[in-house]
């Protein structure tokens, strides 16, 4: 009898390592303590020194804010801004739960419902079978939303510090519940998409990391984009409110930003962190996606780039700073234009936003000098100018039915149909993408830097290999001056490694460690390379170097546990893989490598039993889960559970002979022949080279 098992093999995971290095000086004293600030991370703007953008200054949040400035804190915490990220909890309902029908995916077969519960809310999967039977359920519960409540709002649970989005969303203007954003335009990932810290750059307060690990944060964790997002860091701040003595290194020194001081560019990019979303972002060397602070420029953090083309028609949610580059509002006021021109971000303004912005396009186009009634416009005093001049959306053809405006500014902006349908689909015939920054700075590292963008492009968008060519050939010009730069080497180790060449890959992950030795995703990745080789025992020995840079990461853990278990070091994988458990317990590869240890390592088919059940509740679809969970009931002689998992297996994979195999083996054992027969007959058409099936039949005849 086949056993049917299939082997633990590690599975790649795309994680991007930041590291950052402080070169430390001590320039500020207050009267109870001493602050180490690096005053090289000072932004100069004009005569005007900012102290609080030196990363030694701590966040404090919003309600550090409160006492000193409580009208602007009540006013923006009922903006959609203040309002990015909240606890979800029976104060802020704005859904509609008598909504009963359940939200269907084709796609995957899974139903999907938000249900209210003491005082809790989850989300519930579940599967049917023919006759209308429950035949899969997971429930998790929903304890985070992220989203204003304007246009959506999208809902998340906390693993251990790590985020993780739920599969329905509530579509405001729609009132209803349906799959989330790219849920079901490209793939429903279930309950695994987690939220990288460049999500919650843009939609909440700066988080802090915990250092062991990669996305992982601690608490208490800040609840929305709050006043230091736009102002920086406000310790310094708060002591100086406090009375407290700062020793400033110039009388031009302050330590808060105000965005509507800052020249214009500065100004800009403090919207600009998040309304400037292009294509693919890019970090510059070491820095962090929280690195940046309001007054810096944003090319001293990151680089964003688009394609080259740009269209009318489409545009993204979150791009209304590069929409608005295009205007000649834009470009003919010399900086005099900025985001803070018609948009009130603490939301204080008491007049209607038509009059407000209206107002704004009067202080640079009269009334008097417009076209008057016998032209094709009606320019009254008293006209609203957006509908005309700034496109806007409604919900039809946008992306996750949102009503946006677009930001490029022009006089025909009413003739332009937005339509964003060509953004849903990917189509091979579609031209070649060409990449052009819309930030970046002009130093030694720009071209490592585009180079890492076509990667990048090639990994999330567009998987036609000239995107690897071009990120290839920029990273290697770049690397010619500057060859001292391990990210470069760890990108052009990764795009080795995608094309299969993983002689190459390693030769450049060992040389991205050797420039920068704490480079844990440099380690893990080679391990990867070293584990595509066959080497078992050198990838066992820079996955520990990459574990015992971050020991709590368990993505690191779990190839370190595969590669242990497959040089039979079952005791230390058994150890790796509790581990990589207990930090997360989500995870059905973790569950099915510890299963697969108690079959064949430990030959302990009831302890394997509990470990696969876990597989197929978190995954019924997880690749052999249920195979592997029916070979386990048939080891324990659970004939009729063994039957249901592999027509559970089959239902999942239909081309697997081998849950036929097995499926045709238990009838055999249970005497029934002709299930049996059907069973074998089955397999031997999926592989018409099966010698087992072949037998099997033969056996059956015989014994007939």
């Amino acid at each position: 009898m086949s056993s049917g098992i299939s082997k633990f093999t590690s599975k790649n995971w795309k994680i991007i390592a930041f590291m950052f290095v402080l070169v430390i000086s001590v320039v500020v004293l207050t009267e109870s303590q001493k602050i180490e600030l690096n005053e090289e991370e000072f932004v100069r703007d004009g005569d005007i020194i900012y102290m609080n953008t030196s990363r030694n200054v701590k966040y404090l949040g919003n309600e550090s804010c409160r006492d000193c400035h409580l009208e602007l804190f009540e006013a923006y915490i009922k903006t959609p801004t203040g309002r990015s990220m909240t606890k979800l909890d029976t104060t802020n309902i704005i859904e509609d739960y008598s909504i009963k029908e359940a939200v269907y995916d084709s796609s995957l077969n899974y139903y999907y419902e938000m249900v209210r519960k003491d005082g809790k809310f989850f989300q519930h999967e579940f599967r049917l079978d023919e006759n209308n039977k429950v035949i899969h359920e997971r429930w998790m519960e929903a304890q985070y939303v992220i989203g204003s409540g304007s246009n959506l709002r999208m809902y998340f649970y906390d693993e251990n510090g790590m985020f993780y989005q739920l599969p329905l969303t509530w579509y405001v203007h729609k009132n209803k519940w349906d799959m989330s954003p790219g849920y079901r335009e490209f793939n429903n990932v279930r309950f695994s998409r987690f939220v990288s810290a460049q999500c919650f750059t843009c939609h909440n307060a700066v988080m802090e990391r915990l250092t062991t690990s990669k996305e992982r944060y601690k608490k208490p964790y800040p609840i929305g984009i709050n006043c230091e997002s736009c102002h920086g860091p406000g310790e310094l701040h708060i002591l100086q409110s406090k009375g407290m003595k700062i020793d400033l290194p110039s009388e031009n020194a302050l330590t808060i930003v105000n965005p509507a001081k800052l020249s214009s560019q500065r100004q800009i990019d403090v919207c600009r962190q998040c309304h400037l979303q292009g294509k693919v972002w890019v970090q510059h060397d070491e820095n962090d996606w929280f690195d940046f602070r309001p007054g810096m420029l944003l090319a001293e953090n990151r680089s964003i780039y688009s394609p080259a083309a740009t269209h009318k028609e489409a545009f993204k949610v979150a791009n209304s700073a590069y929409r608005l580059s295009l205007s000649r509002c834009f470009k003919d006021s010399h900086g005099a234009t900025t985001c803070s021109t018609c948009h009130d971000s603490h939301g204080m303004i008491k007049a209607a936003s038509v009059d407000y912005n209206r107002q704004n396009c009067q202080k640079c186009h009269p009334p008097a000098s417009l076209p008057g009634k016998s032209s094709k416009f009606d320019h009254s005093a008293t006209d609203d100018c957006t509908p005309c001049h700034m496109k806007q959306t409604g919900t039809k053809h946008t992306l996750h039915g949102v009503i946006n405006t677009d930001h490029w500014i022009r006089v025909d902006a009413e003739k332009d149909t937005i339509d964003w349908t060509s953004s849903r689909k990917y189509s091979e015939n579609k031209p070649l993408v060409r990449l052009v920054p819309d930030v970046d700075a002009d130093d030694n590292g720009k071209d490592i830097r585009k180079g890492i963008a076509y990667f990048e492009y090639y990994g999330e968008h567009d998987h036609r290999p000239a995107y690897l060519d071009s990120a290839s050939k920029y990273i290697s010009t770049g690397l010619k001056s500057n060859n001292n730069n391990a990210f470069g080497y760890y990108y052009l180790g990764r795009i080795f490694s995608v094309r299969g060449n993983e002689r190459q890959a390693i030769t450049y992950f060992n040389r991205a460690i050797e420039i920068n030795p704490d480079y844990a995703d440099a380690y893990f990745w080679l391990g990867n390379s070293y584990t595509n080789r066959k080497d078992g025992d050198n990838a066992i020995e820079v996955f520990r170097k990459a574990v015992h840079l971050m020991p709590d990461e368990p993505t690191y853990l779990e190839n370190l546990g595969a590669a242990l278990a497959e040089r039979k070091q079952i005791g230390e994988a058994l150890t790796v893989f509790e581990r990589a458990l207990a930090i997360d317990k989500l995870n059905p590869m973790t569950y099915y490598a510890l299963g697969n240890i108690h079959v064949f390592d430990l030959k302990q088919p009831e302890k394997a039993l509990s470990y696969y059940k876990e597989v197929v509740t978190l995954d019924p679809d997880f690749p052999n889960g249920c195979l592997n969970l029916g070979n386990t009931y048939v080891q324990l002689r659970q004939y009729e559970n063994a039957i249901d998992c592999y027509k559970r297996e089959i239902k999942a994979s239909p081309d697997s002979p081998d849950a036929f195999l097995n499926l045709g083996h238990v009838y055999s054992l249970l005497e029934n022949k002709s299930k049996a027969r059907e069973a074998f007959q089955n397999a031997l058409k999926l592989d018409p080279t099966s010698q087992l099936a072949k037998k099997s039949l033969n056996r059956l005849s015989f014994s007939e």
